[in-house]
């Protein structure tokens, strides 16, 4: 119990970066997947519902790393808040496409 805990302090300064970057290129793989392969059939509902599942993996773990600011110190701080500003920014990577999937014609003919 004691070694799970102390992995999970260590890895809670990276966890915006690296739940982030996982859960963007997850969203846009699904969102170009899906209006290439399946362009006539694609509606925008099935895309935000995955990008909302991103949106709050991506939020969530820079919530940690945000929580890890005021505990950390030295380099373990810097890495948080470079991991919390990456949560943001892959956050706003989100929520364009689904702008767009919303705003678009479905094949854009």
């Amino acid at each position: 119990m004691k070694r799970s805990a102390r992995v999970f302090e260590a890895l809670t300064p990276w966890a915006g970066l690296v739940v982030g970057l996982i859960a963007t290129g997850f969203v846009h793989q699904f969102g170009s997947d899906s209006t290439f392969d399946h362009c006539e059939a694609m509606a925008p509902v099935p895309l935000i519902i995955v990008a909302v599942g991103g949106l709050l993996a991506t939020l969530g773990s820079g919530l940690v790393s945000w929580q890890s600011i005021r505990t950390s110190d030295g380099a373990r701080r810097t890495i948080s808040i470079i991991s919390v500003g990456m949560a943001a920014l892959f956050a706003f990577a989100i929520i364009l496409p689904v702008i767009a999937a919303m705003l678009i014609p479905r094949c854009f003919q």
